[in-house]
């Protein structure tokens, strides 16, 4: 796998090529031009698969978080042009960035689960409609978000699909206010990470003291770890639990309700009812298959297909 190189063009920081004007000084204009090895079965780098692993997993946390920011019926941009009026309590605007943003997420992940489920993407993918409050966002996000996870290791190994998917996800770019938001712009822009602490063991790959922890968000889900100097990323569960053993955390012992195979996902609901995502989302409007958590209950789907397995 030596010879699987990071399709993002990811580079090793201060490694260079012999070619390079830079190779073999200590300091100069390079920052680095050796391409960053392949993560084993994919074809980007662990940081690259980490980082998009990340930003999918936090997909409902930060649109739920822009649109309890502010209702986005009442959306303006503050640059236009401004008439005055004399009827009174006019609500005050609120930054068309919040709407944007949201709407550019949830319109990306939706074309993903749709393309992952085999259904045919049409030209216009909806983004949230108007005034959609932040639960609703929250779910709509996370289960078009997981979705994509649940077949993220076969997306990343198809060079096609990973460009388009990491362009989409966490490609940052410069503007303050991109004409299209990515997953990665929204989550550096509107932050939502609580009670960080700095971890005592070095950071694995440049050795300094400046990994950052963060703790689980909900119960059941990992510890985050992320380097300020450099970037490297992991979680508790990544590598056998070798990282939580690392910043000597507790690996837990999956305290509580086991876990149930029968709340399946979106995507697995649809293709065990084998039918489209938005059909088992109708189903579920109408109360013929039960929710919880943006999964759906399997003995529902059986008796609404008339499945007995």
């Amino acid at each position: 796998m030596a010879d699987r190189i990071c399709a993002c063009g990811c580079t090793v920081p201060d490694v260079h090529y012999a070619t390079c004007p830079d190779f073999g000084k200590d300091e100069g204009d390079c920052m680095g031009c050796a391409p960053r090895e392949a993560r084993d079965g994919a074809l980007i780098c662990e940081r690259c698969y980490r980082t998009l692993r990340r930003c999918l997993e936090d997909a409902g946390d930060v649109v739920g978080l822009i649109r309890s920011i502010a209702d986005p019926s009442k959306a303006a941009r503050y640059d236009a042009v401004r008439v005055q009026s004399s009827r009174p309590d006019l609500p005050a605007p609120v930054a068309a960035d919040l709407v944007d943003a949201s709407d550019d997420i949830v319109r990306v992940l939706r074309m993903w689960e749709m393309h992952v489920a085999g259904e045919v993407v049409p030209d216009s993918v909806p983004g949230l409609p108007a005034g959609t409050w932040a639960g609703e966002a929250h779910t709509i996000a996370q289960s078009a978000a997981d979705a994509v996870l649940e077949v993220l290791d076969e997306l990343v190994n198809d060079r096609d699909e990973v460009l388009a998917l990491c362009a989409g996800v966490i490609e940052r770019h410069t503007e303050s206010s991109p004409a299209v938001w990515s997953l990665a712009d929204a989550l550096t822009r509107w932050s939502f990470e609580d009670r960080p602490r700095w971890a005592d063991a070095p950071c694995p790959d440049c050795d300094m003291k400046t990994v950052r922890v963060q703790p689980p968000r909900r119960r059941g889900t990992a510890s985050r770890y992320g380097c300020t100097s450099c970037g490297w990323l992991a979680n508790s569960d990544d590598d056998g639990g070798l990282w939580a053993a690392h910043f000597r955390e507790e690996v837990p012992l999956g305290e509580g309700a086991p876990h149930e195979p029968r709340w399946l996902t979106l995507a697995a609901a649809a293709r065990h009812a084998r039918v489209t995502t938005g059909t088992m989302r109708r189903w579920a409007e109408k109360g013929l298959v039960a929710t919880k958590d943006g999964r759906y209950w399997q003995p529902d789907i059986n008796e609404k297909t008339g499945d007995a397995a």
